[in-house]
C-alpha cells in the first residue's frame, strides 16, 4: 500500500498521456499558463486526440471561497509540478515525487497537512462522489491489487496529474483512459474533515 505499492505500479507510459488541460478554477487561466510551459518539452511525443472538456459547475454546487481557493492552490501546485521526475520515496520537485510524495507536498503547500502514504491519505481525508469532482481533489486508484494504491490530483476535463513510474514521471492522464477508469477507487477533498460542506458529500 501507499509507498510500498507505488515502486510496483507501471501503468501505461506517454502514450496514455494527453497534452490538453483544462480546468474552471478560478485560476483557469494561470493553469493553462503553467501547463503549456510544464508540456512544453513533450511536443516531439505523439499526442492523441484531445479529451473534451467537462462543462462547469452549476451555480447551486459551487463551495465556499476557502474551501475553493484551498482547491486553486491545490490545482495551481499539482501542474507546476508537471515534468518533474519519478523517484520512489521522493517527496520534493529538488528530488522528484512518487505518487503520495507528490500528494502530500503539494496539499502541503495549501496548507493541509495530510499521511505520508496514499492508503493513509485516502483514509484522512473525507470521501466525495465522482459525480461532484472538481479539480482539485484527489483520485485514487487501485494498481497492484491493494486498494488506494496509486493517487493524482483532479485538473478538469477528466484529466489528473500524478507521478506515474521511472519512465514518465510527473504526468498528465485521462480518467477515460480505461486502465485508469477500471481501476478507480474513489475521489477524496483535501480538506480536512471538518470543513467540507455538509451539503457537498
Amino acid at each position: 500500500m501507499g509507498r510500498s505499492a507505488d515502486r510496483n505500479a507501471y501503468p501505461p507510459p506517454c502514450g496514455g498521456v494527453l497534452y490538453r488541460v483544462g480546468s474552471w478554477s478560478r485560476t483557469g487561466a494561470l493553469v493553462a499558463m503553467l501547463a503549456a510551459l510544464a508540456l512544453g518539452g513533450c511536443a516531439s511525443l505523439t499526442s492523441p486526440p484531445p479529451v473534451a472538456l467537462a462543462p462547469p459547475s452549476a451555480p447551486g454546487s459551487q463551495i465556499p471561497g476557502r474551501e475553493a481557493s484551498t482547491l486553486d492552490t491545490v490545482l495551481v501546485n499539482a501542474i507546476a509540478q508537471i515534468g518533474k521526475p519519478y523517484r520512489w520515496g521522493g517527496e520534493s520537485p529538488q528530488t522528484g515525487f512518487d505518487c503520495s510524495g507528490l500528494i502530500q507536498y503539494v496539499v502541503a503547500q495549501a496548507g493541509v497537512p495530510i499521511p505520508r502514504n496514499s492508503y493513509a491519505q485516502a483514509a484522512a481525508l473525507p470521501a466525495v462522489s465522482p459525480e461532484r469532482i472538481r479539480p482539485g481533489d484527489l483520485v485514487f486508484f487501485n494498481t497492484t491489487g491493494q486498494p488506494f494504491s496509486h493517487v493524482g490530483i483532479y485538473i478538469g476535463g477528466d484529466q489528473f496529474v500524478s507521478a506515474l513510474n521511472p519512465r514518465v514521471g510527473v504526468a498528465v492522464q485521462s480518467l477515460r483512459i480505461p486502465y485508469w477508469a477500471d481501476r478507480l477507487d474513489g475521489v477524496r477533498r483535501p480538506f480536512a474533515p471538518e470543513l467540507l460542506a455538509a451539503n457537498d458529500r
